[in-house]
């Protein structure tokens, strides 16, 4: 016995079973003498039998410490004596016991475990006894597996050719299995996978495999699960030496059928020179299954552009599935080699750039900028520099000083921020990258992969350069390692920096086509560098990269095509706008038209509707009269339309009724069956005619089944009913979706739970209370009533279902009137705002509408909404109302604002057919509804016995919709034009006098602004107001004319002198003027006071959460994303024309919130929320939009108590 193991043999087993002392007094000896001695063998059956029942099972596997558990042992907690005689056990080993007696304790754990179904086998050909050793051994009884570790320091007396000895005692010739044991991962997810790490760090297993490679790779025969074959393939690729020997197998598993397991291995296919790959598929071409020939044919147009092998392939073969992949195969090859004799592409050559000194004027700057910065400075933390430490920096930022000898020099504990402010060394016309790049690893140690990301969101001046030479100048000032990859991360996990390479290309993708192994790594078609192993790359980002070269490598082609059909909507999508430079590619496209795969072929459809050519219109027919699948019908019936072909006769009144009925056959789709078509109203179609109940069905089921809220076959389908019916079923669609989407209890089933559980919960509380009364003091003294209306408040806000799984019957709300989808969408947006997929899904077909009132929603949603990926989907709706009208975002936003009904003159006529009676505004925008003899009345009356009810209906119907448009038209134009001020907006004058100054509503509100008009440069030319009859006046009351080729922007103090300013304040106030929002009282602050783009001014400022909130969302700010245990610290007001944020900080609150003591912090201005690092410098920003931002933090500095010295005391933590 050795020392560490401070109990015998037969104490360490007693030690384990031990705490069965509870159950059985005599169950621990018995079962120690089984496991050392054979004896009382009968206690398996006796331990079964007591593991029948689920209960017991659980018991005994508490009782022991949770063996052969799928989690590991902590590191901080201490184990109790029975586990830590099992890990000692497993240390043990063959050590102390032999063979047979650790196959006996293999026995006890099944006879404990069998039966608990949380513990569940990997493979069912070995004997569980031993899956379950492996399990207690190699999971439940080690730490959390670490990636870094290469052996297994704790079962360093574990041994393969011991595992494969005890299989071959159960049974001559089970070792061969052993394999399994190692590999399989049936009944497991892939959220398992970490627990088996260890498994393949067992003491001998490469070599066990390097001489077993027929049993390895005849696993998969074995049933090995698709899981087990990914870990496999993750060993190979691991374990390089076993690549070659195994190329054959590798291959094999590249043509599997699970995506998981083909993309793996084709992943490792690339790596292997095409020499070596080639003939590996050349055999399964002609000898594999027929799902292998017909991979092998793709894989093979893939990796190299000789057509012999599939030439001579097929014309042998007799398959149809086999001889239409060959064929797509050769023809993918014909075109990518189309392409490349039609391109050239030439990587033209870079100039380096020359690693100059800064004069000696630099070293007078970075003595100013550090008193500057220094002064600012309120941390006294930092050490400080003296003379000869700024000397040395100026001498190494010319490249005199080594990095490490510089450091060596000065103090740790120095703040280098002060090296690029105020941008006065990078004015410098001697200011290169080299400067830059040595400044910033002083500012920035932390160095890693992200290091030039972090270098390129902070400084533009980067962007001026090829890609190339910023890559050699941090090659040779040595700024990292993996100089390649570091420069290339910002670009290919992120699309974000690639609009900036859209007019100026060249300064990018000949860094990509020069280091072309960058893209092929996040392609697939080399292996990921290590320094990428924890890093996300995108593969539309790189795809999107080969969209800026000149010409597609070819290399690229055919595997873009798979991409384009095979993949997810956006990498689809990237990859068919990069393929469509290939001539011809729709010759290409109409092949997949006939592809098996059901998903192929949509993709293949869709992708020629883009595509447009009349030439595929007789093989999208051809497909059409072969095609059986609804969902494909109806994409090939779009494609033929967008080609440019008549559909009508597949749109008649018989044959779609004949569709509906053969269609409602089929099996209604999943989650639809709430939708009730005996509710909907009567339709008829544009002729007149009465619509079949049946068709609206089948149009709904057909709708649910495509999945998509936008679908051009269901919004022409609507099209074809009559005005007032498409009306008619987009409203009781969305009203139908809504009402099952936000079904909650009732009163009585609220109360039903709350008495269900109230005792319980109060007891609960209590509990809390007594053993934290520090952490629950709002439970000292609880109630049961309080306890029941929490219950009950909690049960209301339940939601009982969802119907965002048949968003699809969405696509048939494309017709719903403005001003019922406003209300509606307004609605539930206010009271089911976290409900985001069901809010994005409804606004989706509401783009294909060009009703002014749904264009101003969703231009109001894209500036500003609570949740930014709502934002983002309105602000791409609103994108594509504009393109579709060639208009500019601006130009929407202008040419559809509603008149709520009112004519040119601000009338509104509601016509009753005898009589006729007018509404009009007044100036508070209050209505005034007057009879035809011009008496003012109170309200519409009732129809007369002689006047027709539907148009009296229709009359009251307009005046309420009106009404309603008029308070959410007002709301969105105020707001629109707070923004255009603080944005600095500007209109050209004969658009503003075209669309703004007659409108009957926008008209009266420009009246209560003032206006500057500025020349082609910019420069105030004028400030005048609107008035009501029409002409524009200055403050001196003086009458003005503009000139139409001037442009016209929001007046703000910011922009004015102080005299013009307070002319306009005594103009304002003597006109009575109520403005929509305060134009002159918000001033510029004076910025350079401030440090780091930060305002801190009123930093300790003490009042509390409920006060900043109230404030700050009146002026129009949202609370910032809640980050762990509720917490928030920030609020923010989005500016969607600049994509800019304003960001108020404070001390922080949590939800649900309650009032508490808090402190203002920070304002600053950024391009994101989350990180301060990409903040925008103050003298960058547009003045009102910094006076506006300034003038809000000012608000809630106002309504505290002023700075508090002990701020910090008399916070909650």
């Amino acid at each position: 016995m050795k020392e560490t193991h401070a109990q015998s043999a037969q104490q360490l087993i007693a030690t384990i079973f031990e705490p069965l002392n509870t159950l059985d007094k005599s169950l621990p000896e018995r079962i120690t003498q089984y496991v050392l001695q054979g004896d009382e063998a009968n206690v398996l059956s006796d331990l079964e039998q007591l593991c029948q029942t689920s209960d017991n099972a659980y018991k005994l596997f508490e009782l022991l410490y949770r063996p052969c558990d799928f989690y590991g042992t902590s590191f901080y907690d201490k184990p109790k004596p029975p586990k830590k005689a099992r890990i000692d056990f497993y240390q043990c080993w063959t050590d102390d016991y032999t063979l047979e007696q650790i196959r006996r304790f293999g026995c006890v754990l099944s006879a404990i475990c069998y039966h608990l179904h949380l513990v569940k086998l990997i493979n069912q050909q070995l004997p569980a006894w031993f899956l379950y050793l492996l399990y207690d051994g190699l999971i439940s009884t080690m730490p959390s597996f670490c990636k870094n570790e290469e052996d297994i320091e704790q079962r360093k007396s574990w041994s393969i050719e011991q595992l494969h000895q005890l299989l071959e005692m159960e049974q001559t010739g089970l070792g061969e299995k052993l394999l399994l044991a190692i590999f399989d991962r049936q009944n497991m997810t892939s959220n398992d996978l970490s627990d088996f790490q260890y498994f393949y760090n067992i003491d001998g297993l490469l070599s066990y495999i390097k001489n077993h490679l027929k049993l390895f790779s005849q696993l998969p025969d074995q049933d090995i699960a698709v899981l087990g074959q990914v870990e496999q393939l993750k060993y190979i690729k691991k374990h390089s030496e076993l690549q070659l020997p195994l190329i054959e197998f590798i291959t094999q598993q590249a043509l599997h059928t699970a995506k998981q397991v083909s993309q793996l291995a084709t992943d490792m296919l690339m790596g292997f020179p095409v020499e070596d790959v080639q003939p590996k598929l050349q055999h399964f071409l002609t000898s594999g299954s027929v799902k292998q020939r017909s991979n092998a044919a793709k894989l093979l147009a893939r990796i190299s552009s000789d057509s012999a092998i599939l030439q001579q392939a097929l014309a042998s073969e007799t398959n149809k599935t086999v001889i239409g992949a060959i064929e797509s195969a050769l023809l993918r090859l014909e075109t990518a080699n189309n392409a490349k004799q039609q391109t050239n592409l030439v990587i033209p050559s870079f100039e380096p750039i020359i690693d100059i000194d800064l004069p000696s004027m630099a070293q007078d700057i970075l003595r100013q900028n550090y008193q500057d910065y220094h002064k600012l400075k309120h941390n006294e933390s930092y050490d400080t520099l003296t003379e000869k430490n700024l000397d040395d920096i100026y001498h190494y930022l010319n490249g005199k000083i080594q990095y490490t000898t510089l450091l060596q020099g000065i103090n740790k504990n120095v703040d280098y921020h002060f090296l690029l402010t105020k941008n006065r060394l990078q004015n410098l016309p001697e200011f290169t990258l080299y400067h830059l790049f040595r400044a910033m690893r002083l500012i920035d140690q932390n160095g890693g992969t992200y290091c030039f990301e972090r270098v390129y969101t902070k400084n533009d001046f980067v962007k001026n350069f090829d890609l190339r030479q910023i890559a050699d100048v941090m090659a040779k000032i040595d700024y990292c390692q993996d100089v390649l990859y570091a420069v290339a991360l910002p670009f290919i996990t992120s699309e974000t920096y690639h609009p900036f390479y859209e007019n100026q290309p060249d300064k990018l993708w000949p860094f990509f086509a020069d280091h072309e192994f960058l893209l092929d790594e996040v392609l697939g078609f080399a292996e990921s560098n290590k320094c990428w192993s924890y890093i996300k790359l995108d593969k539309v980002s790189a795809i999107k990269i080969l969209q800026l070269f000149p010409s597609l490598p070819t290399k690229y082609v055919n595997y873009l095509f798979e991409l384009a059909l095979k993949e997810n909507k956006l990498i689809r999508h990237a990859a068919q706008n990069t393929l469509k430079v290939i001539p011809n590619i729709h010759d290409q496209v109409e092949q997949a038209l006939l592809s098996p795969k059901q998903e192929e072929r949509i993709a293949a459809a869709d992708w020629l509707a883009l595509l447009g050519q009349k030439s595929s219109i007789k093989a999208l027919h051809h497909a059409l009269k072969k095609e059986k699948r609804e969902i494909i019908q109806a994409s090939l019936l779009i494609a033929l339309e967008k080609c440019g072909e008549d559909i009508s006769q597949q749109l008649t009144t018989e044959k779609l009724l004949a569709e509906a009925k053969q269609g409602l056959k089929g099996k209604k789709p999943n989650d639809f069956d709430w939708f009730d078509i005996s509710l909907m109203p009567a339709l008829t179609w544009q002729s007149g005619e009465a619509v079949e109940p049946q068709i609206i069905q089948w149009w709904a089921w057909l709708a649910v089944k495509l999945k998509e809220p936008v679908n051009p076959l269901l919004t022409i389908y609507s099209q074809l009913l009559s005005k007032p019916s498409q009306q008619q079923l987009a409203e009781f669609i969305l009203r139908s979706f809504i009402k099952q989407d936000t079904l909650r209890p009732s009163i009585n089933e609220a109360e039903a739970q709350a008495n269900l559980m109230a005792n319980q919960r109060l007891q609960e509380y209590l509990g809390y209370y007594k053993q934290y009364p520090s952490l629950y003091p709002a439970y000292a003294n609880i109630t049961l009533e309080q306890v029941f209306e929490e219950i009950k408040k909690e049960t209301l806000a339940t939601y009982l279902g969802s119907a965002i799984k048949a968003k699809g019957v969405l696509a048939l709300t494309t017709g719903i009137e403005g001003g019922v989808a406003v209300s509606l969408l307004l609605d539930f947006m206010k009271h089911h705002q976290k409900r985001r997929a069901q809010i994005e899904a409804m606004l989706e077909p509401l783009a294909q509408s060009d009703d002014p009132l749904i264009t101003q929603l969703l231009l109001s949603i894209a500036r500003r909404h609570r949740m930014a990926t709502i934002q983002e989907k309105a602000r791409s709706l609103v994108e594509t109302i504009a393109e579709r009208n060639g208009w500019t975002l601006d130009e929407l936003a202008d040419r559809t604002i509603s008149t709520a009904g009112l004519d040119d003159s601000g009338v509104l006529t509601l016509d009753y057919g005898e009589r006729t009676f007018n509404a009009t505004l007044d100036d508070k925008f209050k209505w005034h509804l007057k009879n035809a003899d011009g008496d003012e009345i109170k309200a519409l009356p009732e129809a007369r016995k002689s006047e027709a009810p539907a148009l009296v209906k229709d009359a009251k119907k307009q005046f309420s919709n009106s009404k309603k448009e008029l308070t959410q038209l007002l709301d969105m134009q105020i707001n629109r034009f707070y923004e255009a001020m603080c944005t600095q907006r500007s209109w050209r004058v004969d658009d503003w006098q075209t669309y703004l100054q007659p409108h009957p509503i926008l008209g009266r509100l420009i009246q209560r602004l003032v206006w500057l008009e500025l020349d082609e440069n910019g420069n105030i030319v004028n400030s005048f107001r609107p008035t009501e009859d029409g002409s524009l006046v200055n403050n001196q009351d003086d009458e003005i004319v503009l000139n139409e080729n001037n442009h016209i922007t929001v007046a703000h103090s910011a922009l004015l002198t102080a005299d013009i300013t307070a002319n306009w304040q005594t103009h304002l106030k003597d006109y009575k003027i109520i403005q929509l929002f305060d134009q002159f009282n918000h001033p510029l602050p004076d910025i350079r006071h401030f440090k780091d783009d930060i305002i801190d001014k009123y930093y300790g400022c003490l009042t509390d959460s409920f006060t900043i909130r109230k404030i700050l969302t009146k002026l129009g700010y949202k609370r910032n994303d809640i980050q762990d245990a509720g917490y928030f610290d920030s609020y923010y007001k989005y500016f969607a024309s600049l994509k800019l944020y304003i960001n108020i900080e404070f001390s922080g609150s949590f939800v649900p919130e309650e009032n508490i003591s808090a402190a203002l912090f920070n304002l600053y201005f950024s391009k994101n929320t989350t990180f301060k690092d990409r903040l925008i410098a103050l003298d960058e920003l547009p003045p009102v939009l910094l006076a506006e931002g300034y003038a809000d933090y000012m608000a809630v500095a106002d309504a505290s108590s002023g700075f508090d010295p002990n701020w910090q005391d008399k916070l909650i933590w």
